[in-house]
């Protein structure tokens, strides 16, 4: 009777024993989870390449620079927001997309011509076989407060969808000709719902983009607002069009230049 007993119990067992086993070895053939990409903030540019790591793809960017705040019509948000300190975070935001966290070897250079050509490349840093994740640079410390570069990750769309975002700027024909206001960082326009009373109409910005969002072109009307000076844009519209979407508003000078 107890054998009987000992043997009923020993098969579930082996069962278990058995289905746990199985388990296990189809855990393990799940591979590690990959890094699906880093934020342009996350990526680090070097001089040289660090300890482990190999070089990997050649990434080059490039954009030509607009001038002056005449009227312009169907350029890229990238030619209305040109320099250097631009294309290196377009850079960053190729090699996070590619899912590499160092850049190195950067080099810019610029192009005479009716528009000046501004062009950097970099090459990605890769993490050879003996690397750990532990001492990755995803493994970085993390301030108690966002840093600038992490405040623009969240405040601005893809830097890598600029050419695709394209800008226009009407004047007004009561904006002061004589007077030129200096270009302004997005940062330094606001968005307002009314124009504020006092500050004079410069012109009408737009933005159009076939497959990005609100979100991005109230940016973009931003950046083109401070392209030509103001600082203000105001009574923002956005409308589907056949070919994407569009949001147009006023430019309003700045309180002082």
């Amino acid at each position: 009777m107890n054998t009987n007993g000992a043997a009923y119990t020993a098969r579930p067992m082996r069962q278990v024993v058995s289905w746990l086993v199985l388990s296990c070895a189809a855990c393990s053939a799940v591979p590690a989870a990959v890094p699906q990409g880093f934020r342009p903030s996350e990526v680090t540019e070097l001089a040289a390449l660090p300890p482990g790591y190999v070089a990997g793809e050649v990434v080059r960017v490039g954009c030509s620079t607009l001038s002056g705040a005449r009227a312009f019509t169907d350029e890229s948000l990238g030619a209305v927001d040109c320099s250097f300190a631009r294309l290196s975070r377009v850079l960053r935001a190729r090699a996070g997309e590619m899912s590499a966290q160092v850049i190195v070897d950067k080099r810019c250079r610029s192009r005479p011509g009716e528009r000046v050509r501004l062009e950097c490349s970099a090459t990605l840093a890769r993490p050879g076989q003996h690397v750990s994740l532990a001492a990755s640079w995803a493994a970085r410390d993390v301030g108690p407060a966002p840093s600038a570069e992490q405040v623009r990750d969240l405040d601005e769309p893809r830097p890598q969808d600029q050419e695709q975002i394209r800008v226009d700027f009407w004047p007004a024909a009561s904006a002061p000709r004589a007077k030129h206001f200096a270009p302004r960082d997005y940062a330094a326009v606001d968005e307002t719902g009314l124009p504020s009373v006092g500050r004079q109409e410069l012109g009408q910005v737009s933005a159009s983009c076939e497959d990005c969002d609100q979100s991005a072109l109230r940016h973009a009307l931003r950046v083109t607002a401070g392209h030509v000076g103001a600082g203000e844009v105001a009574s923002v519209r956005c409308f589907q069009e056949t070919d994407g979407l569009r949001c147009v508003a006023t430019a309003l000078a700045p309180w002082s230049s």
